[in-house]
């Protein structure tokens, strides 16, 4: 993935006239302990630490979610605050798009095939290594919906953000790769083909709901997992396009009367799209799709072509720790 800065010209545009937007979102605070009505959703609230806060307690008491605590410290640049000291509190998203003077952020996306010895899989042993060092490296694992509103320019996401996907639904994943998960603070994205739930070595529908429950998205690979961009042979194109559409429509009724919560999110059979096959996706409802390819998710990505980068057990530790950048170097001055 390049660290190299911006060369094209509609590039720098865009994002530079992001960067304004961005900071015309930067109000001067306000004193929480003077207000008698609701504030502008705009503005930062000055308040004072009490004593023992911490910045996942001042989260928790202004914003009625101790996870958005790395706001207040990203917003304020400090960790820890002292009884009485003034902290302000981002009511806003402050960094839209990830955009600063001196580059933007790209999210980083993780596919994963299975766990297992094969070498298109990840052994346990490196896949719990590879989820403690991302643990000590301070990165944030995030869901579809997070990274879908970061590149909608509407969210703003830790600058240490990750996404975990797997393209199975198996038991490896269910007995080794989510507890392994729970037990790092960490979530993912199970890709699924919903006729093979329930089939030897898949999760059942109970396991999938209750990894739901536990804070898992559930996606879809369609419901055979076949690949969609690929005609068979003497099949008309108008065959072709009832098919691909029947593939993924009934998936995600599938996923939507199992989970009873709607599938929103598409990882594309084989890694493989074309322009048929997203536009199918987004007239079908799918809020982003993902390939299965290398590559920079900066947030004027296209959303139904978003990057993952295979991670199998040909990968070693030094190789892994070169796929997670986050950060693009641009002059934006």
């Amino acid at each position: 993935m390049s660290n190299q800065p911006i060369r094209h010209q509609s590039y720098r545009i865009l994002i530079c006239a992001a960067l304004l937007i961005a900071a015309a979102l930067l109000p001067p605070a306000i004193h929480g302990e003077e207000m008698n009505t609701a504030p502008s959703p705009l503005l930062p609230l000055l308040v004072g630490a009490r004593h023992a806060d911490t910045p996942t307690s001042i989260a928790q008491r202004f914003l009625n979610d101790a996870a958005m605590g790395w706001m207040i410290v990203e917003y304020n640049g400090r960790e820890a605050f002292s009884g009485g000291e003034s902290v302000l509190v981002p009511t806003a998203p402050f960094r839209p798009g990830g955009l600063t003077p001196d580059g933007y952020q790209t999210v980083p996306v993780l596919a994963y095939s299975d766990i297992g010895d094969s070498t298109e899989q990840v052994s346990r042993s490196a896949f719990y290594d590879q989820m403690r060092w991302l643990k000590t490296q301070g990165f944030v694992t995030i869901t579809p919906d997070q990274l879908t509103e970061f590149m909608k320019f509407s969210g703003q996401l830790p600058n240490r953000s990750v996404l975990i996907t797997f393209d199975t639904a198996s038991q490896s994943v269910y007995a080794t790769g989510i507890p392994i998960l729970k037990e790092l603070g960490f979530s993912a994205t199970v890709f699924l083909s919903t006729d093979g739930v329930g089939r030897r070595n898949a999760m059942t529908w109970n396991q999938i709901r209750q990894s739901h429950k536990d804070g898992f998205t559930i996606g879809c690979r369609g419901r055979s997992g076949r690949s969609l961009t690929r005609r068979t042979s003497g099949q008309t194109f108008e065959a072709h396009f009832k098919s691909v559409a029947s593939e993924l429509r009934l998936a995600r009724q599938a996923i939507k009367t199992q989970v009873d919560d709607p599938c929103l999110f598409l990882a594309y059979p084989h890694g493989d799209t074309n322009d048929l096959v997203s536009a199918m996706a987004a007239k079908l409802g799918f809020a982003a799709a993902f390939i299965r390819r290398a590559g920079d998710n900066p947030f004027f990505a296209d959303r139904y072509g978003i990057h993952r980068t295979p991670i199998d057990n040909r990968i070693n530790a030094e190789q892994f720790a070169t796929v997670l950048t986050t950060r693009i170097p641009a002059d934006l001055n």
